[in-house]
């Protein structure tokens, strides 16, 4: 059953997510404009074996510059057809996700071409309240942190526009009806890693003075395509999303931080496949998605990203918890980064399911110097690339 259509969308870019119940199959298709009849390209999506929801739109009115509409209805008996009409594009890449099924559709086009177009409405459930642009001048308020968060030392200031860093998105994974991983004594990933994402705002805010947005700001539940889809709407420079580890394996604990890439190992796949809410077999499917979406992603800087992260978590974690472990950087196919057009790194601050770094997810002074670790990093990877710019 076909249920809905949503989409987000920014200058040069749209996402589009087509929701459906069961795995059926399907065709994806180009149509190019025709001036005699006066039809514009399009893109259109053949579905088998699927019939409309009663309750279906079968018209959704984009408008954004890059899409004018998208409508969905039979093609033939056992087909449904979903048309995106286009003004214009430069290409675009299709995936899929489970759990529920859904595919999604990025369109790109040239930025430069619909910047003076009219934002058109955004179709989401549940929006939290964080995720619309605004000006770079302009800041979001931050939300409660502690009343003395930790400083990050730094020897020369640096402002996020002159770092290149205007505008950060964080990601607190999980959330709502998804807890993800619930450590021994009852503690629940989603609750840590929004204290971790609140910190962070404000820490990056502080240090790098540019603007940044929480994908979810509470208890909320933010399907894995909405989140880099906030990013690429908002135009954001970075990406950074954050998670608290586990294993079936009690004893195994530490620190890893992650980027967009294929597995590489067993152990990685895993992971993602806990974080993707997927099976270890569709992990593996997961990479010959990946393939094609590599041209457009930023591995290189997304590897630098990863491991200024990494090592300042281990550094500035070792001088307070000497037994910190370092897992290094690792690649993993994570459906979170997926479609994300800038560095994008995802952040296992501990295991939660290790007793003693369970305790040590709850104390606010380790979510403290946690964070304040990430934004070193951060600060690490801009000084970087202001010196890359200089040159």
């Amino acid at each position: 059953m076909l249920t809905g259509v949503r989409y987000w969308s920014k200058p040069g870019y749209t996402r589009i997510v087509v929701d459906l119940e069961g795995t059926p199959e399907f065709t994806t298709n180009v149509l190019p404009s025709d001036a005699k009849s006066g039809l514009p390209p399009r893109i259109y999506l053949d579905i088998k074996k699927i019939r409309p929801a009663p309750n279906l739109v079968e018209k959704t009115q984009v408008e954004d510059g890059l899409l004018r509409q998208v409508r969905a209805a039979r093609f033939d008996p056992t087909t449904m057809r979903v048309v995106l009409d286009l003004v214009a594009y430069h290409s675009y890449k299709t995936f899929t996700l489970p759990d529920p099924y859904r595919i999604v559709v990025d369109v790109y086009g040239d930025e430069k071409a619909v910047l003076s177009a009219a934002p058109g409405p955004e179709l989401r459930a549940a929006p939290p309240a964080e995720v619309k642009p605004a000006p770079p001048p302009a800041k979001i308020p931050a939300p409660l942190v502690a009343k003395k968060p930790v400083e990050v030392p730094r020897k020369t200031p640096m402002s996020g526009p002159a770092a290149g860093l205007r505008r950060i998105v964080v990601d607190a994974g999980h959330g709502g009806k998804d807890p993800g991983a619930v450590g021994p004594s009852g503690l629940k990933e989603k609750n840590i890693t929004l204290a971790l994402a609140k910190l962070l705002k404000t820490e990056l805010e502080r240090e790098l003075g540019c603007q940044v947005i929480l994908t979810r700001d509470r208890d909320v539940f933010i399907p894995l395509e909405e989140r880099t889809a906030i990013a690429n709407k908002v135009g954001a420079d970075l990406f950074i999303s954050v998670h608290a580890n586990a294993s079936h394996n009690k004893s195994a604990y530490g620190v890893e931080t992650y980027y967009l890439n294929f597995s590489k190992n067993d152990k990685a796949a895993a992971v993602a496949a806990r974080e993707n809410g997927t099976s270890l077999k569709q992990v593996g499917d997961l990479e010959l998605i990946l393939f094609d979406l590599m041209a457009n992603a930023k591995i290189n800087e997304s590897s630098r990203l990863a491991a200024e992260i990494q090592n300042s978590l281990v550094r500035d974690l070792k001088r307070e918890y000497p037994d910190v472990r370092d897992l290094g950087v690792k690649q993993g196919p994570f459906y979170v980064l997926v479609g994300a057009t800038m560095p994008s790194v995802l952040v296992e601050a501990a295991f939660i399911s290790h007793k003693r770094e369970e305790t040590r997810l709850a104390s606010r002074a380790f979510q403290q110097q946690t964070s304040a670790a990430i934004v070193k990093g951060v600060l690490n990877y801009a000084s970087a690339l202001r010196q890359v710019a200089s040159k």
